[in-house]
């Protein structure tokens, strides 16, 4: 399992830059399927909802950095992350007209995270968590609860089981993985309750301003009081 990890990690590093690469350098106009300008209704609404005080929040993932945005200009403070360069710098572009907003974009894997512990009152996770959990969801979960302070919680969205699109497995060393993972809310609530309370886990989209109808997907609310 140990021999397995380690070729995932370097799988997966090498996978996101290449593909980010032909995404952003070869085509620049072409956009992820899930690619979202505004912020996701939901996530909207969940945040507005929490009232008026600021937050620190991680948006985890952040490729071109839209939803680190949205969520900026609502007023929170954002860190954007990616393991991938190529995207981070589609979303320091992005950001540019925003001078304003509380935001950076840094590098880094949740996974072995060198954010500072405690820094975050939210984490917004949109699509890292399904790419990576076959191997690393041991380490994930570690740097979330690292990373969350105590009462805070993680917006998590997966690919849904009802999703039909999607579904190629890639292969990873000698196994074949399902890559995203498409999680029933059961699934969710196995992998995720010895951790957080779930709060909900509800059906939602990736909303897309590429796809339509956009991707299903499962939409959690955890939180870090265990």
């Amino acid at each position: 399992m140990i021999e397995a990890k380690e070729q995932f990690k370097i799988w997966n590093l090498k996978k996101w830059e290449a593909k980010n690469k032909v995404m952003y350098e070869v085509n620049a106009e072409n956009k992820w399927p899930w690619f979202f300008d505004e912020l996701d209704p939901d996530v909207e609404t969940y945040v507005k909802g929490l009232g008026p005080d600021i937050m620190d929040v991680l948006d985890l993932g952040t490729c071109s950095g839209s939803q680190a945005i949205e969520i900026a200009r609502l007023g929170h403070r954002v860190v954007g992350t990616d393991v991938a360069r190529s995207a981070l710098l589609e979303a320091i572009k992005a950001l540019k007209p925003y001078p304003e907003l509380s935001l950076r974009f840094v590098l880094d894997d949740i996974t072995r995270s060198k954010l500072e512990a405690d820094s975050f009152d939210l984490i917004f996770d949109r699509g890292c968590y399904h790419s990576i959990c076959c191997f690393q969801h041991g380490e994930y979960v570690s740097n979330i609860k690292r990373l969350l302070r105590l009462n805070g919680v993680l917006l998590l969205k997966v690919m849904s089981s009802d999703e039909d699109r999607y579904t190629s497995y890639e292969k990873v060393g000698d196994s074949a993985v399902q890559m995203p993972f498409h999680f029933t809310q059961e699934e969710i609530q196995d992998v995720m309750s010895p951790h957080f309370t779930v709060s909900s886990v509800e059906d939602s989209f990736f909303y897309s301003a590429v796809i339509d109808p956009p991707a299903l997907a499962r939409f959690a609310i955890l939180r870090n009081d265990k």
